[in-house]
């Protein structure tokens, strides 16, 4: 039989009371002055143990019993179920190593579901987006980005019909790419640029078009931009960026809900933050476009050097090359595919 010194509160004054609380077998007892009574065990709601805090014994009628009996109450409670995660607490607060231990876990599965849950979650939402909602998405995004960077574009008419034309041969017999098009606008701020937009648009600036020369060099870049649209990298950058909807979308199914993000799109392409990942695979997929349409790879190196020339010493800064692959590596992959 377990005995227990405590303290009493009959819950309705703030006299306190010293008792013995005895452990009967499923049943617990309560003695002292003026205090007399006995019930179940599974009625009464013990408080978790928290290192060598007071425990509290809560009683159906409101009254309680406070120890410093720590050991005692758990050995009276032991058999609970509804104990079990408090026990398992005050083991691992208990016991540095293990503490540390869990930090260390804790730490390992944040930096895991980061670096890996995310960016895979993300594109599991990306590729299961209904059309319907990755047009709205691309919509809004075009809409933003002619509002605060794109003006029109002041090619002739029949420069920018060779252009469309030579994008629909490159996206020719592509699976899902019957919605792919390409959109001719001018920005001095994005200068020399090209972006990819959820739903198939693809955005070529005419100030690229003056620094490439040839259409060949043209053309690199566009198939490196569809690359982009093939593996959804706008979509699948903006839901890592927004983890809350990402996660919403995911265990709710609810991918409406992602048409939200699109004011977010444009500030997000400003800064052109695609992983060296998404880089690698847009080129690859370039790589692979340009050899089926006879154009020569010499070509993607030539137009990616000269666009670094033109960006100037920016292109050196470590928050540049953090989220894109140097410029040297991409030029000397695509002539090694030669």
């Amino acid at each position: 039989m377990t005995q227990v010194t405590a303290r009493y509160y009959d819950g309705k004054t703030s006299q306190q009371r010293e008792v013995v609380i005895w452990a009967e077998p499923g049943r617990l007892r309560v003695i002292g002055d003026g205090v007399d009574f006995s019930c179940a065990i599974a009625e009464v709601r013990p408080s978790p143990r928290v290192g060598n805090t007071r425990r509290h014994l809560r009683f159906a009628d409101g009254s309680l019993c406070e120890t410093e009996d720590n050991d005692a109450v758990d050995r009276i409670f032991a058999g609970l179920p509804s104990e079990a995660p408090g026990r398992l607490i005050h083991l691992w607060e208990s016991r540095f190593g293990y503490a540390a231990l869990a930090l260390a876990l804790t730490a390992a599965a944040l930096w895991a579901g980061i670096t890996y849950g995310i960016p895979a979650l993300a594109k599991q939402v990306a590729f299961s987006l209904p059309p319907s909602t990755e047009k709205a998405l691309g919509r809004d995004a075009l809409a933003g980005l002619d509002r605060v960077l794109l003006s029109p574009t002041r090619l002739p008419a029949a420069r920018r019909e060779k252009l469309r034309a030579l994008f629909s041969r490159l996206a020719s017999g592509l699976e899902g790419a019957g919605d792919y098009r390409l959109e001719l606008r001018s920005s001095k701020r994005l200068g020399a640029n090209a972006l990819a937009l959820p739903s198939g648009v693809v955005v070529l600036t005419d100030q690229l078009v003056r620094l490439a020369h040839s259409d060949d060099e043209i053309a690199a870049v566009l198939a490196h931009e569809i690359g982009h649209l093939r593996h959804r990298h706008a979509l699948r950058r903006l839901l890592q960026d927004s983890a809350t909807v990402l996660l919403v979308a995911a265990v709710t199914g609810d991918l409406t809900s992602i048409v939200s993000l699109a004011s977010a799109l444009p500030a997000m392409l400003l800064q052109a933050k695609y992983s060296r990942d998404f880089e690698r695979e847009a080129d690859e997929f370039a790589l692979d476009t340009m050899q089926r349409h006879g154009i020569p790879a010499e070509s993607f190196a030539a137009i990616l050097l000269r666009i670094e020339q033109r960006r100037g010493a920016s292109a050196d800064v470590p928050d540049y090359l953090s989220t894109h692959p140097a410029t040297r590596e991409r030029a000397a992959r695509s002539r090694a595919a030669r």
